[in-house]
């Protein structure tokens, strides 16, 4: 994949929610309505479903986004017996072989962790996708962020960075007790698709 490609993938299109406080983020949308939202990371499973539908639903503009982009409680399920990862896959209900997930990590009955995973490929609208998701989960981690505040976290894991190899995208960061780890999936020297970690530390 060439360099301007991978660049071209990660160049963010959209910016949301600037913060006021730590427990409630108050913004102007880009036509001035106010958003407010609150973190999941470290709620409870439903809480940060409900937060993050909630963002959505302020962010997006049509059904159809609010629709692709929204964790559907009943679609969500358990790993195991334990309840220790919650599952959902984005896009069921479209005909495409895109799929992008996320594994909600519970500890004491509060999400801990995410894990999500996307893929990459020659997609305009899967590259936009990405671009979003990316942006709602750094929002979730940390709600006293603003957008430059996000887009730095993702600047510091190296996706700005012009690269010659796929394997030389990713890196880690912590910051304000959050640790955002973003990993290349590579296969055959072609970049396939990007893990993204985001753990709470205590």
């Amino acid at each position: 994949m060439k360099k301007n490609t991978l660049l071209l993938l990660f160049t963010l299109l959209f910016s949301f929610c600037s913060p006021t406080d730590t427990e409630t983020t108050e913004t102007e949308s880009q036509t001035n309505n106010l958003i407010i939202f609150t973190k999941g990371l470290g709620k409870s499973t439903s809480e940060y479903v409900t937060n993050w539908n909630k963002l959505i639903s302020e962010i997006a503009n049509d059904e159809d986004t609010v629709l692709y982009f929204s964790i559907n409680p009943d679609k969500a399920k358990w790993a195991s017996a334990e309840q220790t990862v919650l599952f959902y896959q984005f896009g069921q209900i479209e005909e495409t072989s895109v799929s992008f997930a996320l594994n909600l990590i519970v500890e004491d009955d509060r999400v801990t962790s995410v894990e999500f995973f996307s893929p990459v490929v020659s997609d305009e609208t899967a590259s936009q996708r990405t671009k979003l998701f990316f942006l709602i989960l750094v929002a979730m981690a940390d709600d006293t962020l603003d957008k430059d505040g996000r887009e730095s976290v993702l600047s510091k894991l190296g996706l700005y960075d012009e690269v010659t190899t796929p394997d030389q995208l990713g890196g880690s960061l912590t910051l304000n007790k959050v640790q955002y780890i973003i990993e290349p999936l590579v296969d055959k020297g072609l970049l396939v698709g990007l893990n993204f970690y985001i753990s709470q530390l205590d």
